[in-house]
C-alpha cells in the first residue's frame, strides 16, 4: 500500500507518464529490481496506480454521495466530494492530468483510463436519472447532456484551482452549479385557472 500511495503522490505532482519504476524506487527507497519483479513493466505500474486511484475516488467521492438523498442533495454532495478529492492531491485530480498525457497514446493504459472515465460519466448520468425519479429534475432532460455540463464545470474548477489560482474560484463554481441545477430543475405545475373559459378567451 505504501508503494501505491507514494506512486499516487508522484502522479499528482509529476503526471502519470513521468512515473516509472525507477522514479518510484527512488521515492520509496526500494530496489529497482524488486519493484520491477512486482510490476514487470512501466505500463503495469501505471495501470495499478490508476486502479488504486479509482478505488480511492470511489471511496471518497462516489460512495458517500450515494448515501445522500437522491436529487439535488446528491448532486451537490458528489460535486463537493470531487472538489475535496481534487484539493487533497498536490497536483489535483490525476485522471484529469492523465487524460492529457495519454489522449494520443494508444495502449493498455489509455484503454484502462478511458474505461474509468466512461464509468464516471455513467455515474453522472445515473445520478441525473435518480434526480428525475426523485422529482427534482424535469422528466424530459438529456442525462448525457447533464453529465457533459456537470463534468465540464468540474474541469473548469480544476483549471482555476490548480493553474490560475483565482481567489474567485469558490464563488464562481458555486454560482455555475446553481445555474446548472436551475436549468434542469422541475418547475412547479401551474394551478388550473378558476376563471370561466369565456373570460380566458376574451
Amino acid at each position: 500500500m505504501y508503494i501505491l500511495e507514494t506512486g499516487l503522490d508522484l502522479v499528482s505532482r509529476l503526471g502519470l507518464e513521468a512515473v516509472t519504476i525507477g522514479t518510484l524506487a527512488k521515492a520509496t527507497r526500494m530496489s529497482k529490481s524488486g519493484l520491477f519483479a512486482h510490476f514487470q513493466s512501466k505500463e503495469n505500474l501505471q495501470i495499478e496506480l490508476l486502479k488504486y486511484a479509482g478505488e480511492i475516488f470511489a471511496k471518497d467521492v462516489v460512495v458517500p454521495a450515494l448515501g445522500v438523498a437522491p436529487g439535488e442533495p446528491r448532486v451537490r454532495a458528489l460535486v463537493g466530494n470531487w472538489i475535496n478529492y481534487a484539493r487533497s492531491l498536490a497536483g489535483g485530480c490525476i485522471f484529469v492530468t492523465a487524460s492529457t498525457d495519454f489522449k494520443d497514446r494508444p495502449g493498455k493504459v489509455r484503454e484502462f483510463l478511458l474505461s474509468q472515465q466512461e464509468s464516471w460519466l455513467d455515474c453522472l448520468r445515473r445520478i441525473a436519472r435518480s434526480a428525475v425519479e426523485a422529482g427534482d429534475f424535469r422528466g424530459d432532460i438529456d442525462c448525457d447532456q447533464f453529465a457533459f455540463e456537470l463534468y465540464s464545470l468540474l474541469l473548469g474548477f480544476h483549471l482555476y484551482h490548480t493553474l490560475l489560482d483565482s481567489a474567485e474560484t469558490e464563488n464562481r463554481y458555486e454560482a455555475a452549479l446553481d445555474k446548472l441545477l436551475k436549468e434542469y430543475r422541475r418547475t412547479a405545475t401551474p394551478e388550473p385557472s378558476t376563471r370561466p373559459e369565456s373570460e380566458i378567451l376574451a
